[in-house]
């Protein structure tokens, strides 16, 4: 089921609305039907991860290692 993001044309509050089939209408928590559909922006992060990097190049050879999970910075 997608969620799509939303902006009321009637009082302006942005919202995620779960929209079950094409056949659903959504609706502002103001009770407005009137809506304007958002372009929605997955989520990028640059530079940085879950984990420390495995400088070593031994990624994974560490049973302790962060790495050995597979989050891996490399």
């Amino acid at each position: 089921m997608p969620l799509f993001e939303y902006k009321c044309n009637e009082c302006g509050a942005v919202s995620e609305i779960l929209v079950r089939s094409a056949a659903d209408k959504p609706v502002c928590s103001c009770g407005s039907e009137k809506l304007t559909k958002l372009f929605s922006a997955f989520a990028v992060s640059e530079g940085s991860s879950a984990a420390p990097s495995c400088a070593d190049g031994r990624c994974g050879a560490m049973p302790n290692s962060p790495c050995a999970s597979g989050m891996c910075g490399l």
